[in-house]
C-alpha cells in the first residue's frame, strides 16, 4: 500500500493553461471616446468629436455592432415611449446635452453663463469625464446632407475655368478690399482638388472645417469674378452659359446662390474664418448688383458669424500648445494676421453703411477694438517668416491701403453718435471742433498716397498696379468724412453748407479722377454711384434752398453736376443703380435751373438780410494748430502708416484710442478759399417769386440721406424720357417747359412731408 510519504512526493499532473480572458461586452464607441473614455452616442461622427474637430479620427472597430446596438436602443425606446402604460425614461445628461442650443457663445472667455459653469465643474476634477464635450456641439441633421452637398458642388465649373476666375478675382476685386489673402487661399484651393471622390463621396463632415466651408467660399469668388469681365473676355468662359442668352450676370447670379446654399447648409455650429470671408465677399457682389438692402443684411449676419469665431476680441484666434513645432506656430500668426483684417474690413463696411444708409450698426465701438493687423508684407512660405513692419522702403500693399483707410473713417464713428446725440442740430460747437480735426488727419497721408504731388516710385512696380487708382479713393473718403459731419446741418447753419458743398465738390473732383482710371470691367463697382449721388444731391439741395450762398462755387458745382450725371448714363448700362440714380438727377436738374434762373439783383437785396440766429464761421486749419482730440473706435493708429501721428491708451475702458494732429483735405486737392460765414439768406425773401409749400419750417426738416432714400423710397420711379430734357436752357424751363403732364417729375416714394422730397415736390407743383 502507497504510504502518505510516497504519495505526497509522486508528482502531480500538471494542468491545462487557462485562455485569457476575453471582453464580453463589444466596444461599440468610437475609437476616441473609448480612448478618452468618453460616453459616445454612436452617430457618425459622433457628437465628442464634432465638438473637438476631430471628425476626420472618428472610427469605430465594429461598425455592425455598432449599427446593431443603434437598432436595439431605438426598438426599446419607442416599446418604453408608447401605448398609455409605457414607462418614460429621461434620457441621461439631458440638461447638458441642451445647453448649446440656448446660444451660449464658446469663445468669449465669460465665465459668468451656465457654459462657463460647466467649464469650471470640469476643470475641479480632471479625472472626471468631460461635462462640456457632451454639449458643445449637436450632431446636424444628416438627412440628404452628403447628396445636398455633393449637388451643390457639382455645379463648380472644372480646375481650367476655376483658375481663370480666380486670377481675374485677384487682379481686379481683392486689392479694394483685401479680404483674403493669396496665398493662403491658392492653398485651401489646391488641398479642395486633391480630395478624392470617395472623401468627397464621405460628405462634408468628414473634411477638415476650413475645407468643408471653402466652396461656398468659391462660389462667391466666382461670381464677383464674372461681374468684372470686360467686353472683350475669354471666349471660352462662354462655355459655362448653360443656356441660351444667358450673361454672365445670370451666371454669377447662380453661383453666388449656391455658395450661400452651402453655408446655409452647414449651419452656424461650426463656422470658420472661411465661412466669414465667404459672407463678406456675398455682401460685396450683392453692393455691385445693386441690391444695397440684401447688401446691408448680409454684411450684420457676416459680423454676427464673425462674433462668433471671436473676431472682435484681441488674440481670439489658434491657442498655442507646448509641444507645437516652430514652423506651426509662424503660420498660426499669419493666420491670426488674416483674422485682424477681415475684422477691420467688416467695420469700416458697417459704420460706412450706417452713415450713407441711415441704418444702425451691428458693430458696438463700445465693446473697445482689437489689436489691428500689423502691416507687414505676406511672404511665399508663411511656415518660414514671422510678421514684421514692413519698412518704408518697401513697396505698399493693400492692407497699407487698408489701414490708411481705417485712419481716415475713424471720425465716422464720432458722426454717427453725434447724429443720435444732437437730433435737432444744435451743437454746432462740438461740430466746429470736430471739422478742425478731422481736416488735420490727410496731412498724415503717406507720400504714395496724395492726390497732389504724389510720390511716384512704387507705380511701376508689378505689385502696385492698383495704387494710382487708390489716390482718388483717399481723396474722396477725407472728404465725405467732412460731407457727412455737416450734412444734418445744411437746412440751419450757413457755414455748414458752406464745408458740405465744398466737401461735396472734393468728392466729385475725386470721382471724376476715379472714373478716368477705370474700364468697363469696373462700371459694377457700386462706389461709383453711391459716392457721386450723394454729393450731387446735396450740393443741388444747398443752391436750391439757397441761391444767394456760395456763388464762387456755382460754376464748378453745375460742370460736375453735368459730368456726374454723363458718367451715370455711360455705366447705366452695366450698373443698376445708376439708371435710376441718373433720373432723380435728371429731376433735381430742373429744380436747380429754376431755382438759379432769378435776376442776380433779387440775391443782393436779400444777401444783405441777415438771420435771426447767424451760424459762427468754421475755423480755417492751420499747419501751425496742435490741437488733439481723440477718435473712438474701430481705427487704430499704425507706425507704418504715418510717424507723425501719436497713439495713446486710455485706461478707463481699457480701449485704445488715436489721437491726430495737424492736416487739411485741401492738400489732397487744389487750394481750398478760407471758409467763411456767408450772409444767410432769409427764406421768406423768396416766397413771393418761387412755388412751395406755405410756411415751411427748415429746422424741422429731417436730414439729407440721398442714397437711402434712393434706395427706400422708391425715387426712381420719375420718368426722366417722358418729359422734358434737363439740358434745355434755364429760360425754357422758366416759361413752363419744366413742368411735366400729370406730375411725372414727382418723386415717389414713403417720405414724410417734412423731407427734402417732400418739400421739392411741393416746390415744382
Amino acid at each position: 500500500m502507497e504510504t502518505i510519504a510516497e504519495a505526497k512526493s509522486r508528482p502531480r499532473p500538471t494542468s491545462p493553461v487557462k485562455p485569457p480572458r476575453k471582453r464580453k461586452r463589444i466596444v461599440i464607441s468610437c475609437t476616441e471616446c473609448h480612448r478618452r473614455k468618453q460616453k459616445c452616442d454612436r452617430a457618425s461622427p459622433c457628437s465628442n468629436c464634432v465638438a473637438r474637430n476631430k471628425q476626420s479620427l472618428c472610427h469605430y472597430e465594429n461598425e455592425s455592432a455598432r449599427k446593431a446596438q443603434l437598432l436595439e436602443e431605438s426598438n426599446a425606446a419607442s416599446s418604453d415611449d408608447g401605448g398609455s402604460f409605457g414607462i418614460i425614461k429621461p434620457a441621461e445628461s439631458d440638461e447638458a446635452a441642451q445647453v448649446t442650443a440656448f446660444g451660449y457663445a464658446k469663445s468669449n472667455g465669460n465665465n459668468n453663463t451656465t457654459l462657463g459653469i460647466f467649464k469650471k465643474l470640469e476643470t475641479h476634477d480632471v479625472e472626471s469625464p468631460s461635462l462640456t464635450s457632451t454639449f458643445l456641439s449637436t450632431v446636424p441633421d444628416q438627412t440628404g446632407l452628403k447628396e445636398k452637398y455633393k449637388s451643390l458642388i457639382r455645379q463648380l465649373p472644372s480646375k481650367p475655368y476655376i483658375e481663370k476666375l480666380v486670377a481675374t478675382f485677384f487682379r481686379e476685386v481683392n486689392w479694394q478690399y483685401y479680404p483674403l489673402d493669396e496665398g493662403t487661399f491658392r492653398d485651401n484651393l489646391k488641398s479642395w482638388h486633391n480630395l478624392s471622390f470617395s472623401t468627397l463621396n464621405k460628405g462634408p463632415l468628414e473634411l477638415p472645417p476650413d475645407l468643408q466651408f471653402f466652396p461656398g467660399l468659391l462660389f462667391q469668388i466666382l461670381a464677383l469674378a464674372l461681374q468684372y469681365q470686360p467686353p472683350d473676355y475669354d471666349p471660352s468662359l462662354d462655355s459655362l452659359k448653360y443656356a441660351a442668352a444667358m450673361s454672365f450676370d445670370d451666371l454669377a447670379s447662380d453661383y453666388s446662390d449656391s455658395g450661400c446654399q452651402i453655408l446655409c447648409l452647414l449651419g452656424k455650429r461650426n463656422t470658420t474664418l472661411v465661412t466669414v470671408q465667404a459672407g463678406f465677399l456675398r455682401t460685396a457682389y450683392l453692393k455691385n448688383g445693386g441690391m444695397i438692402t440684401e447688401s446691408w443684411h448680409s454684411l450684420s449676419q457676416t459680423i454676427r458669424d464673425g462674433q462668433e469665431i471671436g473676431l472682435h476680441k484681441a488674440n481670439s484666434g489658434h491657442r498655442r500648445k507646448g509641444d507645437e513645432k516652430p514652423e506651426d506656430i509662424l503660420e498660426s500668426l499669419w493666420a491670426e494676421q488674416s483674422r485682424r483684417r477681415l475684422w477691420l474690413v467688416l467695420s469700416l463696411w458697417d459704420i460706412h453703411m450706417a452713415i450713407v444708409l441711415g441704418r444702425p450698426t451691428t458693430v458696438d465701438c463700445r465693446d473697445g477694438k482689437p489689436a489691428f493687423p500689423i502691416d507687414a508684407p505676406i511672404p511665399k512660405n508663411r511656415r518660414e517668416v514671422a510678421p514684421a513692419p514692413r519698412s518704408e522702403s518697401d513697396p505698399p500693399t493693400s492692407l497699407t491701403m487698408l489701414l490708411w483707410s481705417a485712419e481716415l473713417s475713424a471720425p465716422l464713428w464720432d458722426i454717427f453718435n453725434l447724429e443720435k446725440e444732437d437730433p435737432n442740430q444744435n451743437n454746432f460747437t462740438k461740430v466746429e471742433t470736430m471739422h478742425r480735426l478731422i481736416k488735420q488727419i490727410s496731412l498724415h497721408c503717406p507720400p504714395y498716397f496724395r492726390a497732389t504731388n504724389p510720390d511716384t516710385t512704387f507705380d511701376s512696380h508689378p505689385d502696385c498696379y492698383w495704387l494710382p487708382r487708390c489716390r482718388p479713393l483717399f481723396q474722396n473718403s477725407a472728404a465725405f468724412t467732412i460731407m457727412a459731419l455737416h450734412r444734418p446741418y445744411i437746412f440751419t447753419n450757413a457755414a455748414s453748407r458752406t464745408a458740405a458743398l465744398r466737401a461735396g465738390l472734393d468728392i466729385l473732383r475725386a470721382q471724376r479722377m476715379f472714373f478716368s482710371f477705370l474700364n468697363v470691367a469696373q462700371y459694377k463697382m457700386h462706389s461709383l454711384v453711391l459716392n457721386t449721388f450723394d454729393a450731387v444731391v446735396l450740393a443741388a439741395a444747398i443752391y436750391i434752398l439757397h441761391p444767394a450762398e456760395n456763388r464762387e462755387d456755382l460754376d464748378d458745382t453745375l460742370q460736375h453736376f453735368d459730368w456726374a450725371m454723363e458718367r451715370f448714363q455711360v455705366i447705366s448700362t452695366r450698373n443698376s443703380m445708376a439708371g435710376g440714380a441718373l433720373n432723380v438727377l435728371k429731376a433735381i436738374n430742373v429744380r436747380l435751373k429754376k431755382a438759379l434762373a432769378k435776376p442776380q439783383q433779387q440775391y443782393s437785396s436779400t444777401s444783405s438780410t441777415a438771420s435771426s440766429n447767424p451760424s459762427p464761421a468754421l475755423p480755417t486749419p492751420d499747419s501751425s494748430t496742435h490741437t488733439k482730440q481723440e477718435y473712438p473706435t474701430p481705427t487704430s493708429h499704425h507706425p507704418s502708416i504715418s510717424s507723425a501721428s501719436t497713439t495713446s491708451t486710455s485706461q478707463s475702458n481699457g480701449t485704445a484710442n488715436t489721437q491726430y494732429t495737424l492736416p487739411t483735405i485741401s492738400n489732397l486737392t487744389e487750394a481750398t478759399p478760407a471758409l467763411t460765414t456767408a450772409a444767410p439768406t432769409s427764406w421768406e425773401a423768396f416766397s413771393n417769386t418761387m412755388p412751395m409749400a406755405p410756411s415751411f419750417d427748415f429746422s424741422s426738416m429731417a436730414p439729407l440721406q440721398p442714397m437711402h432714400d434712393l434706395l427706400y423710397n422708391d425715387l426712381g420711379t420719375v420718368d426722366g424720357n417722358s418729359v422734358i430734357d434737363p439740358n434745355l436752357p434755364v429760360s425754357g424751363a422758366l416759361d413752363g417747359g419744366w413742368s411735366a403732364p400729370g406730375g411725372q417729375w414727382q418723386f415717389e416714394g414713403d417720405f414724410g412731408n417734412d423731407s427734402f422730397w417732400g418739400f421739392m415736390n411741393s416746390y415744382i407743383t
